[in-house]
């Protein structure tokens, strides 16, 4: 039978030698005063988005191995606040930085950056740094601000490359209350609590989801264990999922979201996943939710750091590929840079 992907070996060579360039192309760069993009040929392998006067947040889309699906989608009808692979808080001391209203784009509380701070080189890699501000307009205050480093490394020979995603959150001078619609089981729980934090909302085509301890195959009515009503939401604790795309008439492709197991103290990560093939268009969603557990205070001035890693692929995921890809995670060395505060 004919493979519908690469080699596991090939994702093996692929994890390894990351650093070492496709002998196929070399780095074609187009930029402007609102987006990085990576070209390979005539198409955009992956794009960083920065215009704050089109999109509430800074985000990846399209994003894809080189000669891989793009697995992201950007601002679907029924979610226009989904940014593809993006960051964003839900509430910070009440206030909703997440949903977006629909008439005029704008969330209750802004997430401003300032200009990032770019350093591209001719093998494809790419350093992007950015301050950002948590601003509630109704006071107004400074609610927390982030200092952002994003590394980009260059493909390998396979076209497969790293995502590395760190932030420095510093909480204003009235503190940060850090929350999310309620889980199931709390009071006023939703099936659809506890999203907030790192996310991805996928391209419209059915993915395999895996986490390190094997596929992903039990959807839900809340995603709880106990929940038996069929639905669409699963909540594995895992530190590494697996994202395997084969859409037809297109090269497959895949994306591995790796969270730093000092995100969440050493305790296994929750995951919030959506898997509704059936919706127009169809919603396909992977959350580490950050404050799945439980909210978190910070006080005035306080300091959070949180680190994740984005491996794409045009190879499928399995749990030994996710182990030995969190095993081959170097620890953070190098701080992220430092915040100011942008309007």
């Amino acid at each position: 039978m004919k493979t519908l992907f690469p080699s596991v070996r090939s994702l093996c060579f692929a994890l390894a030698p990351l650093a070492l360039l496709s002998t196929t192309a070399r780095a074609d760069w187009q930029r402007s005063d609102t987006a990085l993009a990576w070209k390979s040929g005539d198409t955009i392998v992956w794009q960083f988005n920065f215009d704050a006067a089109t999109a509430g947040k800074s985000f990846f889309h399209p994003l894809s191995a080189v000669g891989g699906a793009v697995v992201t989608e950007r601002g679907p009808i029924d979610h226009p606040w989904h940014y593809g692979l993006w960051f964003s808080w839900k509430y910070i001391n009440g206030i909703n930085y997440w949903e977006e209203d629909r008439t005029s784009g704008l969330p209750a509380g802004k997430t401003a950056w300032t200009a990032p701070v770019i350093v591209t080189q001719p093998d494809g890699s790419a350093n992007i740094k950015m301050a950002l501000t948590y601003i509630n307009h109704n006071v107004p205050r400074v609610d927390m601000v982030e200092s952002r480093e994003i590394a980009v490394s260059a493909p390998d020979a396979n076209g497969s490359y790293t995502i590395d995603w760190k932030a420095r959150f510093i909480a204003g001078p009235e503190g940060a209350l850090l929350d999310r619609t309620p889980m199931p089981g709390e009071p006023k729980g939703a099936n659809n609590g506890g999203y907030a934090g790192m996310a991805i909302r996928m391209a419209p085509f059915q993915p395999a989801y895996v986490s390190t301890d094997g596929p992903v195959t039990k959807f839900n009515y809340d995603g709880t264990p106990q929940q038996t009503r069929p639905g669409d939401r699963a909540r594995p604790n895992v530190f590494a999922m697996g994202l395997n795309f084969n859409p037809e008439g297109q090269a497959p492709g895949s994306i591995a979201f790796l969270s730093d197991a000092k995100n969440t103290d050493g305790k296994l990560a929750t995951w919030y996943l959506i898997n509704t093939p059936r919706q127009n268009p169809p919603f396909f969603f992977a959350d580490q939710t950050i404050l799945g557990p439980k909210p978190i205070q910070l006080a005035a001035g306080e300091k959070m750091d949180l680190r994740y890693r984005f491996i794409l692929s045009r190879t499928a995921w399995t749990a030994d590929l996710l182990k030995a890809a969190l095993a081959a995670w170097p620890a953070d060395k190098v701080s992220a840079a430092p915040a100011a505060v942008a309007h």
